[in-house]
């Protein structure tokens, strides 16, 4: 009999991520495999080898729990692709293409180098949440039976590169002679967007597309500022039109625009809403995270379709992209989704492209974020907070907001969003940090000042301090 207690911490929200060596272990890794895919043989009952797709990020304890994950699938009784070293999109792209069953990537995401985990896939719909809690429960109770599976190694790196440059095909190489500069970061998707430029009409410059587990550049968040350093500077050197910069799996873009200012995801998805073409808009609705500007809300509305603000958390958009065929999402993290001619999945190799082919038309990102209304908005900040208590503590400023505002002008989907005459501001828990996420936006900067001082004093009533930002 195969049985287990994963370590609590690593079974997350959206996915399962952990310590390599401390809380994240190889034989997690084995019993993964062996648990999941004894999970979707329940779920198929007819087949006799489903069908598991596998792959891995850059990191250097990925060749071994890929390894370790495969022995657990193969004692499942699974068929499995094993796709090998690239983004995390080509995980999901490969899951569509062969029809998987499941799919799983070992990735530490945009997380330190000692970081790794898995992010699921179950009959192309995400596997998250209570599914990884009750994996979680179904291990430790244990299961009797082995079986004899199989697997080989499979390419799919050029189909998936082909489908995804597929917005430029019929670009025409006069039109787009710009400069792009385009980092890697050492992560998984160096590759890749290696063989993208080889294939789509512009000058391309590419950084640091040698994949390297202990990213010797820098980390690849592209959400952090001073990770994009690098990315700017060269961009200045060249002349570029455009930055692009990704996580360490792919699944996350961050983008400079030619005067040097890096676009926060919300305002990305606003300006990728161009490219969405349909004769029936006013029907046709565009998803936001919950920590997005309303000036990118306001701007997906001026475009003749709905907006609607969702939870945060690429598993639940990928869920509420399905439920209401969404064309597009996108997260202030740079997760973009693109549901229209796409899978509905958040790829940033993808998203790049469908940027790329804006520009290609003349409809350029630098003169919409010149024209888009100022506001005063913060950064997103991070606040210390024990697992143990944050979602307690947001419950315990919900009582004091529900005192004091009128319930249309509180969001509680995910923690707490709140509108007033100053502007909005955020608090929720993170799901993949010990920490709550602050963000807050005023029509002034006096606005601004107005609700920092009561997020920080709400947070004080909690004994949690927020510094300056």
């Amino acid at each position: 009999m195969y049985k287990h207690i994963f370590d609590s911490t690593i079974l997350r929200s959206y996915d399962i991520r952990g310590i390599h060596g401390k809380t994240l272990s190889e034989e997690d890794a084995f019993m993964l495999g062996f648990f999941f895919g004894i999970t979707v043989r329940k779920k198929n009952p007819d087949k006799k080898h489903p069908l598991i797709v596998i792959g891995m990020d850059g990191r250097l304890s990925s060749p071994i729990l890929e390894e370790k994950l495969n022995e657990g699938l193969e004692n499942s009784g699974c068929e499995i692709y094993r796709i090998g070293l690239g983004p995390t999109p080509m995980l999901y792209f490969a899951s569509n293409y062969f029809k998987a069953d499941g799919a799983i990537q070992v990735t530490g995401s945009h997380n330190p180098k000692d970081y790794n985990g898995f992010k699921i896939v179950l009959n192309q719909d995400s596997f998250f949440g209570e599914d990884i809690q009750k994996l979680g429960h179904f291990a430790s109770k244990g299961y009797s039976k082995t079986y004899n599976g199989f697997s080989k190694s499979v390419e799919i790196n050029s189909k998936y590169v082909d489908e995804i440059i597929k917005p430029l095909k019929n670009i025409e190489k006069r039109f787009f002679e710009k400069t792009i500069v385009w980092d890697c970061g050492n992560g998984a998707s160096g590759p890749s967007v290696e063989m993208i430029t080889t294939k789509i009409p512009g000058k391309h410059i590419v950084l640091y597309p040698d994949v390297d587990g202990n990213f010797p550049n820098h980390h690849p968040d592209p959400t952090d500022e001073s990770t994009l350093k690098i990315l700017l500077n060269k961009m200045e050197e060249v002349n570029a039109e455009l930055g692009i910069a990704f996580d360490g799996d792919g699944d996350r873009i961050g983008v400079i625009d030619k005067q040097g200012r890096p676009v926060a995801g919300d305002l990305l998805t606003a300006f990728l809403a161009n490219s969405i073409t349909t004769n029936d808009k006013k029907n046709q609705t565009i998803i936001l995270d919950i920590k997005s500007s309303y000036v990118a809300y306001e701007q997906i509305l001026s475009l003749g379709f709905k907006a609607e603000i969702g939870k945060t958390g690429h598993s639940n958009i990928k869920k509420r992209i399905k439920e209401i065929k969404s064309p597009l999402a996108g997260e202030m993290s740079g997760h973009i989704f693109f549901g229209d001619t796409y899978f509905g999945y958040d790829d940033a190799l993808y998203a790049s492209i469908r940027l790329l082919s804006l520009i290609a038309n003349n409809i350029e990102l630098d003169k919409f974020i010149s024209t888009l209304p100022k506001t005063f908005v913060s950064p997103e900040i991070k606040v210390f907070c024990t697992d143990k208590i944050k979602f307690l503590t947001i419950n315990n400023i919900s009582k004091n907001v529900f005192k004091k505002y009128n319930s249309n002008d509180v969001i509680t989907l995910d923690g707490l969003r709140v509108k007033s005459n100053h502007g909005w501001w955020l608090i929720r828990a993170s799901n993949t940090e010990e920490a709550l996420i602050v963000r807050f936006e005023g029509k002034s900067e006096k606005d601004k000042n107005e609700l920092f001082l009561e997020v920080k004093n709400l947070l004080k009533n909690e004994g949690l301090t927020l510094g300056n930002y």
